[in-house]
């Protein structure tokens, strides 16, 4: 993180800094987060929020785990065979 420069008086004392941008709107997601813990309604909110999206990210988890037995299962000659014996 050279990108970082320092500003100075004219007595060498530091009156500013330049940052990358990147590391700015980090600083400001924090404060934001911040502020918003202050509030007990919106830690709820913010922890009901958390919560629901890892329940979604097991969900799919299990969704994609089941996919692939379930091909398995649907998709084998011995289940195309059966299919044309049922033609006939």
């Amino acid at each position: 993180m050279t990108d970082i420069q320092y500003i100075s008086d004219a007595n060498g004392n530091p009156v500013g800094v330049i940052v990358p941008i990147e590391i700015w709107r980090e600083i400001e997601s924090e404060k934001e987060t911040a502020y918003l813990l202050k509030s007990e309604a919106m830690k709820k909110r913010l922890s009901e929020a958390k919560q629901r999206a890892e329940e979604a990210d097991g969900d799919e988890f299990w969704l994609s785990a089941s996919e692939s037995s379930l091909d398995e299962i649907w998709n084998n000659k011995e289940d195309d065979v059966y299919a044309e014996l049922l033609k006939k």
